[in-house]
């Protein structure tokens, strides 16, 4: 028997998840969220809190993460946990250092002097990629979810994918020619949103979100989830750490979460943030066969390399933005060490700024990461392309470790201190496809699982979007629940906020 009964249970506290829980929390919905605590935002070490990933906010709360903001009235929130720079990110390649700039006289300026073959082309480009941007609003900000969700939806959804499709792929074709160019266009999109090979719809809009700002967000973790965390528990959600290890059917529905300490929890319904393939054991020996279907056909591009330097602020060169997207070869695929982001955090009370840097890892034949031995090497690739960005980076090095490689924390001069978290290394944090059919290569996963009262909302649904795309996510998947609990007088709509 349930110890206690939830209208709504989250699993998994992914950003896509938390800002779903505090929407419908706020809508009146009794509302857990069962934290995951192995994917943590940061990890200790010694002293010290580090980041597993970067913590920006990519058109400082525009796009699709607008009306999530302005639902939940984080606004004046977000202004105090911003970090406010002139530039807030770069990009950079071969011969090329350009600031993303939302003021169209400044970035012309800049593209002129960066690149001189190519300024007349590149204005265009970058000047159309606002327009190409705003074909992609009418499937993440109109009322139907995106995917859609039943016959009707998912058909108005795959029209619209193809038209605002057509014409990202003649925005992008005249790019493809410059190498260059279309490098430091896709970075944003790579590196900086974190998807492997994006489609040029995702592109553009991730290039006019950048050059919105992106500035850093203050906080232990990312900023944004601790703030929806904060409007979670506001609104009377509840957050509580546990590992949901099967759930329970009744009467073709879902009706209970059983955790791994035994105690099960009644769920008027169950919104996962998980990928879905964690989903299938939670059902034993017989899971539904369409969740099966839906597990198999997710698509793995790779995975999300992270490795946090500790350096004296006198390090940091002058006039580098605190987020810096590179490219070394344009001409080449940008994953592995080829393209990353650098990350550069305030400095501390004591002088010491962290350097996060992240690059994404193609999957290669199998679905297995790469072995330790195998980042091992990768490692000391990628640390001599941030050497070309961050020069004075190693002998200023006050500390530098990567959850993920297994490899001890370099101190040097054999400073103690830095004791390296207990059980081993993290597993690589997975990046995903957008494959699903009729998605516009931004969608990899439905919203409806084939299970009564189970809606998945993980960063599998839009994958190639990033942030932009998990606060979509979050919306249609609250605007889901709140359809099945029947609150249709509180229906998630951009014309009804809270005051």
């Amino acid at each position: 028997m349930p110890t206690n009964s939830y209208e709504l249970i989250v699993l998994g506290d992914a950003t896509a998840g938390l800002a779903c829980a505090a929407l419908c929390a706020r809508r009146g919905m009794r509302t857990l969220v069962l934290t995951d605590e192995a994917r943590p935002d940061r990890y200790p070490l010694g002293p010290l809190k580090l980041p597993t990933a970067l913590a920006v906010l990519p058109g400082r709360g525009a796009g699709a993460a607008a009306r999530v903001v302005r639902e939940l009235g984080l606004d004046h929130a977000l202004k105090r946990k911003v970090r406010d720079a002139r530039v807030t990110a770069q990009v950079v390649g071969p011969d090329a250092r350009v600031d993303l700039l939302a003021d169209a006289a400044g970035q012309a300026k800049e593209l002129v002097r960066e690149l001189p073959d190519h300024a007349e082309r590149a204005l265009a480009a970058w000047d159309q990629a606002a327009e190409v941007a705003k074909a992609g609003d009418a499937l993440l900000t109109g009322d139907d979810a995106f995917p859609g969700v039943g016959f009707f939806e998912r058909r108005d959804a795959v029209k619209q994918a193809a038209r605002a499709t057509e014409a990202a792929a003649a925005w992008w074709q005249a790019l493809a020619e410059a190498p260059l160019l279309a490098a430091l266009t896709a970075l944003p999109a790579v590196v900086g949103g974190a998807a492997l090979a994006p489609p040029p719809l995702a592109m553009a809009r991730a290039l006019e979100l950048w050059r919105a700002g992106a500035p850093e967000l203050r906080g232990d973790g990312t900023g944004l989830r601790e703030l929806l965390r904060e409007k979670l528990t506001a609104a009377g959600g509840e957050l509580r750490g546990g590992v949901a290890a099967e759930l329970v059917s009744g009467w073709t529905k879902l009706n209970a979460v059983k955790l791994d300490t035994g105690e099960e929890l009644g769920a008027g319904q169950v919104v996962s943030a998980l990928p879905v393939g964690e989903l299938v054991p939670l059902f034993g020996k017989k899971p539904p066969k369409r969740l099966v279907e839906l597990a198999s056909g997710a698509a793995l591009a790779g995975w999300s390399y992270a490795i946090n330097l500790v350096i004296d602020a006198a390090a940091v060169p002058e006039g580098m933005a605190p987020v810096v997207l590179g490219v070394v070869d344009p001409a080449a695929p940008l994953d592995g060490d080829n393209a990353f982001a650098i990350h550069a955090a305030e400095p501390d009370d004591q002088g010491r700024v962290i350097l996060n840097v992240t690059a994404l890892i193609a999957r290669g034949a199998s679905d297995e990461p790469p072995d330790l031995a195998a980042l091992a090497a990768f490692r000391a690739r990628l640390l001599a392309r941030v050497e070309e960005i961050v020069p004075f980076a190693q002998q200023h090095l006050i500390v530098m470790h990567s959850p993920y490689d297994g490899i001890a924390p370099v101190v040097p001069g054999g400073r103690g201190g830095y004791d390296p978290p207990r059980g081993g290394p993290a597993p690589l944090p997975p990046r995903w496809k957008g494959n699903l059919e009729g998605g516009g290569g931004l969608a990899g996963v439905p919203y409806a699982t084939g299970v009564k009262h189970l809606t998945l909302a993980s960063p599998q649904v839009l994958p190639a979007l990033g942030l932009d795309g998990e606060l979509a996510v979050a919306w249609h998947a609250a605007r889901i629940a709140c359809n099945i609990a029947g609150k249709k007088r509180d229906y998630l709509r951009d014309e009804v906020v809270s005051a």
